[in-house]
């Protein structure tokens, strides 16, 4: 009977083992776990204040291009070769020398005495 007795005290040992073992493994993944949950958990603010200044900042820089593209129609309007005359003209007030104004005269207002 001695010989039947040794294998199974064997035996316990070992499952003796495995649920310790199983154990501090569980235990370790459940403490794993739970830092991870923690320090998401505590992220996720500063993840929301990052993403709403980096959402404003996206405003500004739509906002400077418009901006920048106004200026750029102006500046290009103002100092194109082909446009430099009529420019001057505008800003100016002359006429081009050979160039005559006409003026339209409304024959009904002038019929009346």
């Amino acid at each position: 009977m001695a010989r039947h007795t040794t294998p199974l005290i064997a035996r316990g040992k070992a499952r003796q083992s495995l649920v310790l073992e199983s154990t501090v493994k569980l235990t370790v993944n459940i403490l794993l776990a739970v830092v991870a949950t923690s320090t998401i958990a505590k992220l996720l603010p500063y993840y929301h204040q990052q993403k709403a200044e980096l959402d404003q900042l996206n405003q500004s820089i739509l906002s400077l291009e418009k901006e920048k593209d106004g200026v750029w129609e102006d500046f290009s309007h103002n100092f194109d070769p082909e446009q430099s005359s009529r420019i001057m003209r505008e800003q100016s007030g002359q006429e081009v020398p050979g160039r005559h104004p006409i003026v339209l005269i409304d024959p009904l207002q002038n019929s009346q005495p």
